[in-house]
């Protein structure tokens, strides 16, 4: 099923795209009555080269990497085009209700490189109902890389959510949702990991002017754990703040930035989430939330229309290891992340790009490692 699929999308969407050059219309909008939907996606190809350590993965996660580093684990090399995406866009005009916009995007990221499905919602009046991106996530905070995962401390996930976006005026709009609970624990002999009952919830409020953005956002989290011995189920409670935002000093200067601080926040920090840590064991019998952190600040510098570059350096982790009962030593504590990128727009729809990135991990006991990895991209939207 995934080769049908793969193989009709490779050779319909380039047809339609060479149809589209003579035709009044794009084939790949479609228009009836008060309804129009607009097909779109991207043929992604990224080659890499990992050396002097290695992320075991096509996301770079510092936190996945080995600390110290492994002899068998120095160098990779590979290519990979399973961030290839297709979506489709469906809006229909109404009276009573204004726009109601449908949105489906999917790609191959899934198990094994299965499809799945990224973004599955439908919204108006403000309202959006199915899976997109978590109300703290802010996507226009980090400087663009070839990696999609970005910096180590960037808030990067989806999550099916009900949610509410208000215009307050003047640039100011606001959010909250209730997004479905999943929790990233660490458990330890006498514990188990357990449906979640409540919701999280994030608010944030932002402001969009001509010179950028800033965005405060907040959240609550109800973490629940079970202890097996008395089958009780034991509650603590997550909180988390991010500002974040860009920023346009000169003309060609774009600065990026974002901070996250909190506790049983592992969920929204890429590297913490990897790594399970909304709740830690703190003693032989006991779990709870340990303070976190994760700070990132980019800049873009335009060359031109279609050539720019970007570098972002970030840095995330727990802040202290005291209270916390080490299960073993080698237990991820915290890590950086460096990028430089060189972005060509060779055509308009068609962008090359080059990378370096450097990350390091520190464990409970202070043992280090590191990983470099230089990669291309070749991306074609449509």
């Amino acid at each position: 099923m995934k080769r049908i699929l793969l193989t009709s999308i490779l050779v319909i969407l380039p047809l339609s795209l060479l149809l589209s050059q003579t035709s009044e219309k794009s084939p790949l909008l479609l228009e009836s009555g008060k309804t129009t939907a607009k097909i779109g996606g991207t043929i992604r190809a990224v080659a890499f080269q990992d050396f002097s350590g290695t992320i075991m993965n096509y996301e770079f996660i510092n936190s996945t990497m080995s600390a110290p580093n492994n002899w068998d684990l120095m160098s990779r090399n590979s290519i990979d085009a399973s961030a290839s995406r297709f979506s489709i866009k469906i809006t229909q005009k109404t009276e009573k209700l204004g726009n109601i916009d449908m949105y489906l995007e999917s790609d191959f990221r899934g198990a094994n490189e299965t499809f799945r499905i990224r973004h599955a919602y439908v919204s108006f009046k403000g309202f959006i109902f199915g899976q997109t991106w978590s109300f703290m996530t802010d996507i226009p905070a980090n400087a663009p890389t070839i990696d999609i995962q970005n910096v180590n401390s960037r808030t990067f996930f989806r999550t099916p959510l009900i949610g509410y976006v208000g215009n307050l005026g003047k640039g100011w709009t606001m959010g909250v949702a209730l997004e479905l609970p999943k929790i990233k624990i660490t458990t330890a002999t006498g514990f188990k990991a357990i449906n979640q009952r409540v919701p999280d919830l994030p608010v944030y409020i932002q402001y969009k002017g001509t010179k950028g953005h800033i965005k405060l956002t907040g959240a609550v989290r109800s973490l629940q754990y079970g202890v097996t011995s008395s089958s009780d189920i034991e509650t603590e409670t997550g909180l988390g703040v991010q500002l974040s935002g860009t920023f346009k000093p000169a003309k060609g200067l774009t600065l990026y930035s974002q901070g996250i601080y909190g506790k049983g926040i592992a969920r929204y920090i890429n590297d913490l989430a990897a790594q399970n840590m909304d709740l830690l064991p703190v003693a032989v019998n006991a779990l709870s939330t340990m303070p976190m952190y994760g700070i990132s600040l980019g800049a873009k510098l335009d060359f031109s229309k279609s050539v720019y570059a970007s570098s972002t350096f970030s840095l995330a982790g727990l802040e202290k290891n005291d209270g916390l009962y080490i299960t073993k030593d080698n237990d991820f504590f915290k890590g950086s992340y460096f990028s430089a990128s060189l972005f060509w727009n060779a055509y308009k729809n068609l962008t090359m790009a080059w990378e370096y990135i450097h990350g390091t991990r520190i464990n409970t006991n202070d043992v280090k490692g590191n990983a470099n990895r230089a990669q291309f991209m070749v991306l074609y939207s449509f």
